[in-house]
């Protein structure tokens, strides 16, 4: 009996069912608030935004609808002060904004920045920077020659012709600009849909909590911390 109780204690727990897309979407909120984010979510509200949601299979393109029902509200002056809160940042891949729209997004978003501008260094050759003042920032993962943008991609026709850049590269120059200016809060990407991009702003601590929780798309630590520039 004791040989078999024994047996009993070092066995695994049995698994339960999978969470349904309520239970698991009210998770992702949670982890949401306990890092600081979305504040004016009550559980009131909490509750209408699920019953708004349409049913998706995919529990990323849920959670990136949720949110975009919290910070999309019709209220202009409430919509306004929850996305500058969190430095809420939505991209559609269907949406065809220039790179330059973006940094404008971005840089209203963190107005510790100042003016910020997207330019080359140099020649025609030269690299891609985000200028901030004396602060410079290079822009990675610039593709040229390619007719067609790929996920992901933002045109930079509006410098040069057949040139592109991926969002997370623009939203990594910024982390590294709000490095130098010596803020702490930096924008980490949330899972995406695969069409959609979104970043939060979070500290250090609350964003490693986002990453433990599986709600970014920085599957590690050490990823993570290199993304945010911290």
């Amino acid at each position: 009996m004791a040989a078999e109780t024994e047996a009993n204690r070092s066995a695994p727990p049995a698994s339960g069912p999978p969470p349904t897309p309520e239970q698991a979407d009210t998770a992702f909120l949670d982890h949401l608030r306990q890092a600081g984010l979305v504040h004016e979510l009550t559980d009131s509200l909490r509750g209408i935004l699920l019953e708004r949601l349409e049913p998706r299979d995919d529990e990323d393109a849920r959670r990136l609808d949720l949110l975009a029902l919290y910070y999309g509200t019709e209220d202009p002056e409430v919509r306004a002060r929850r996305m500058q809160k969190d430095r809420w940042v939505l991209h559609d891949d269907q949406d065809r904004v220039s790179a330059h729209d973006l940094v404008r997004r971005l840089t209203e978003l963190a107005p510790e920045l100042g003016e910020v501008s997207l330019e080359r260094i140099g020649s025609d050759d030269g690299p891609l920077v985000l200028r901030a003042g004396e602060h410079l920032s290079a822009v990675t993962d610039v593709e040229e020659d390619d007719d067609d943008l790929d996920t992901g991609q933002i045109d930079l026709s509006e410098i040069e012709e057949q040139v592109s850049v991926t969002v997370r590269s623009l939203v990594r120059a910024v982390n590294v600009l709000l490095d130098r200016h010596g803020v702490r809060e930096r924008f980490v990407p949330l899972r995406g849909d695969g069409r959609r991009e979104a970043f939060l702003a979070a500290g250090v601590s609350e964003a490693l909590s986002l990453c433990n929780g599986a709600c970014l798309e920085e599957d590690s630590p050490e990823r993570l911390m290199e993304f945010a520039a911290w």
